[in-house]
């Protein structure tokens, strides 16, 4: 499919107050940035329009990439194309044809971000739509339409798009500050793995044959390997997978309790099961 760009959604973020959105915005797009580079995807642009972030890159890979950004809520392959009714409709008709087959049925599904646009989105769910009947005599279906084609109204430009890739949610990484954490077994590692969802950067000690599972999440910001607790005293919490009730000299956080079996299963499953990772040896935990 030839795109020219990828839209990347946001949730919590925009949620903030404009001084603290500006500020994870910034930080959003350097970690964007950083994860396009890690993984050599070319991109000539990233922008920041109206609650998007808007990567121009030709390559399809970016998608993948965007998923493991912390705060990346979903991503679309789309087409950035001119404030023109007849060149949307006919983006729309493009898109309809490379992604349908024979007899396949339809729907428009248009968000108008650009409130001032001077058509609503049922408006034009229904101009687009017909023209797409006229054109191919394709049969549109509201509920569960076989190609579901989005437009995205905003200020300078549409942007339509087959389809929305989820990403993990959460905050950027880098703007809440240093944790320590001790990496020693699967839990151990999926605890930071929920700090780094909360915008935390990490500072780590323990097992370091556990930091692969770990970085493909951290864009932005590397994790900090140390041999000796005593060097993170930049560090805000340290983090832990139960609760010990001993006195610390840093406060604690348990990640993990807020999670039933159900979603740490998933989780663990998702970090150190998919094909690109293996799970090293282990050693014993002393008795």
């Amino acid at each position: 499919m030839n795109v020219n760009c990828i839209l990347i959604r946001y949730a919590e973020i925009g949620t903030k107050s404009k001084r603290t959105r500006r500020w994870w915005e910034k930080v959003f797009m350097k970690n964007i940035q950083d994860a396009l580079k890690a993984h050599g995807v070319s991109f000539s642009s990233i922008r920041n329009p109206q609650g998007r972030i808007v990567v121009t890159t030709p390559d399809e890979r970016a998608v993948e990439v965007m998923k493991n950004v912390f705060g990346v809520s979903s991503v679309s392959f789309a087409r950035e194309v001119h404030r023109d009714m007849q060149v949307m409709k006919r983006e729309a008709l493009l898109m309809y044809k490379e992604r349908a087959q024979p007899g396949e049925t339809f729907r428009i599904s248009t968000q108008r971000l650009d409130k001032q646009f001077p058509l609503t989105s049922q408006d034009v769910n229904a101009s687009v739509g017909a023209f797409i009947v006229e054109q191919e005599h394709a049969q549109v279906n509201l509920d569960n339409p076989d190609v579901d084609i989005g437009i995205e109204i905003m200020q300078k430009a549409f942007y339509v798009f087959v389809g929305r890739i989820p990403g993990h949610g959460g905050i950027p990484v880098g703007v809440q500050g240093k944790v320590l954490v001790n990496l020693e077994d699967r839990k151990s590692v999926l605890a930071a793995w929920m700090m780094l969802k909360r915008g935390c950067e990490l500072v780590v000690h323990g097992n370091k044959a556990l930091l692969p599972y770990l970085e493909p999440f951290s864009y932005g910001h590397p994790i900090e390997y140390i041999s000796n607790t005593e060097k993170a005293e930049k560090c805000l919490a340290a983090v832990f997978t139960e609760p010990k009730f001993e006195k610390r000299r840093m406060p604690s956080f348990y990640p993990l309790l807020a999670l039933n079996n159900q979603e740490i299963h998933a989780i663990s499953t998702f970090i150190f099961e998919k094909e690109r990772y293996r799970m090293p040896d282990l050693p014993p935990k002393n008795k």
